[in-house]
């Protein structure tokens, strides 16, 4: 059912024109009983939402304005929408190509009676970049990983100005190597042109491959890296001091080492860089008891020689000391008893004393009859010293601290083949005894009083302890009985 003035359908939603109001207030809807007659009741709104491609190429310098991706419209269903509406504005130096832009999709509708619906605008067309002429500025940055050891140069102005998009920016570098360094790994730039590993540098340049570019915009830097290893070269050199100056010690130093030059006394090397210098000196002493012939050192024997490590190789020198000395030790004198045919008898009965004189050590010296050094000489034997020593003189040469006894016991003993019958034979027999009387703590069994002949290997007693002799009558072992 419907209303109508005249033949005029009054407003009724979705379709119709007009509308009812009461006064001013409008009638949303009307019923005759339970059919409903009229509806102008507003509906939820629906909407269109928009979707942009854009297909401009290239897309540099491309600015989308006006309604956008995601761009939204709403209304009641079924009534009408315009057209979406997007624009291009493109950037400074950007233009169209003949023909652009395009759009495609711009066309508008009803909003559906439901949820939301899609519009697509395609934008479409060409671009071209014609800025007009300008300038550029690029600066080379260079960076050295060598470190020390190494300088260059940068060949051509830095920086450098052109026109951007046909200017080209050009330098090359030229690498100058440290006087006596090596190279260890190879030095290059950016991986370009180098000098290998091993050369050995004195001075040595090289300049790098070109390092080239076009200015394409207002400013840059190109970095530029050299890169490798060196390290000084080090070289050896040998001193040897040889010393002909008889009865002397020679002593050898070295000082004054430059350029981180070192020595070994150990090895006798010094180790440094081409160029390195130092001072190597010699110097003889006189022993003991000798002294420089005329009294002053000559110079010979008082070297000093500076030297400098050679720039391609290892080297070496020598230097030889030379000179004359003169034994210079005082007579010594020395008291020795009479001499006797061993060295207990020289201790036991030493007799008067006579003087003796030597020069240097008493041992392996001759002894003289008076300070000169001249005169006799001792008969061969042996002479106490006093203190429970001897002298042994033979064939013109003496030796020292020989022990001896001062002092022999006569006693009587038992003897026998072992402990037992020696504790048990009479205390019939007399022996010269050194040390003690008691068995234990003898030092020896003798046959005569100067204790020079042993009483033999045996085993002696005095009956209530026991001890055994070698066969230079030496005890050797003791016990009880």
């Amino acid at each position: 059912m419907a209303i109508y003035l005249g033949s005029t359908l009054i407003s009724s939603n979705p379709t119709g024109t007009g509308a009812l109001y009461l006064g001013s207030l409008n009638i949303c809807d009307a019923y005759l009983e339970n059919t409903q007659v009229f509806d102008n009741c507003n509906q939820p709104n629906t909407s269109v939402v928009l979707t942009v491609v854009n297909a401009i190429q290239p897309t540099t310098g491309t600015n989308l304005v006006g309604d956008l991706d995601g761009a939204t419209k709403s209304g009641q269903p079924g009534t009408s929408f315009t057209a979406f509406n997007t624009s291009v504005f493109l950037d400074q130096y950007y233009s169209f190509n003949p023909g652009s832009p395009t759009f495609s999709g711009e066309v508008g509708g009803t909003f559906p009676a439901t949820g939301s619906i899609t519009r697509t605008t395609t934008v479409g067309g060409t671009t071209s970049y014609n800025p007009p002429p300008s300038t550029g500025t690029y600066t080379l940055n260079v960076t050295d990983n060598v470190g020390t050891g190494i300088s260059y140069q940068i060949n051509g102005s830095n920086p450098q100005t052109g026109t951007i998009g046909s200017s080209s920016y050009s330098w090359t570098i030229t690498i100058t190597l440290a006087q006596d360094y090596i190279v260890g790994t190879a030095i290059s730039v950016n991986g370009g042109t180098s000098i290998p590993s091993g050369t050995y540098g004195q001075g040595q340049s090289f300049t790098s491959q070109a390092i080239t570019g076009t200015i394409s915009q207002t400013t840059d830097t190109i970095n530029a890296t050299i890169s490798g290893s060196i390290a000084p070269a080090e070289f050896q050199y040998s001193y040897t001091l040889t010393n002909q100056v008889a009865n002397s010690t020679a002593t050898k130093t070295v000082t004054n080492l430059t350029n981180g030059a070192t020595y070994s006394a150990s090895s006798n090397l010094i180790t440094g860089t081409p160029g390195s210098t130092w001072d190597m000196k010699g110097e003889a002493t006189p022993n003991t008891n000798y002294v420089w012939s005329g009294g002053t050192q000559p110079a010979s024997a008082n070297q000093t020689v500076s030297a400098t490590m050679p720039q391609n190789s290892n080297g070496s020198t020598t230097i030889t000391l030379t000179g004359t000395t003169a034994y210079s030790n005082p007579a010594t004198s020395i008291s020795l008893g009479q001499v006797g045919y061993c060295s207990n008898e020289a201790c036991i009965d030493p007799g008067s004393s006579t003087t003796w004189w030597y020069q240097g050590s008493l041992q392996g010296a001759t002894l003289w009859a008076n300070s000169s050094l001249t005169g006799a000489n001792p008969a061969p034997g042996y002479y106490s010293t006093g203190g429970g020593t001897t002298l042994e003189y033979s064939g013109g040469v003496s030796s020292t601290n020989n022990s001896c006894y001062s002092s022999t016991t006569y006693i009587a003993l038992g003897d026998g083949g072992n402990s037992v019958t020696a504790c048990n034979d009479p205390l019939n027999d007399y022996f010269y005894v050194t040390g003690s009387t008691n068995p234990q703590s003898m030092n020896g069994v003798w046959d005569n009083q100067d204790a020079c002949t042993g009483a033999g290997a045996d085993f002696y007693s005095d009956g209530n302890s026991w001890n055994q002799t070698n066969s230079s009558g030496l005890v050797i072992n003791f016990g009880t009985c």
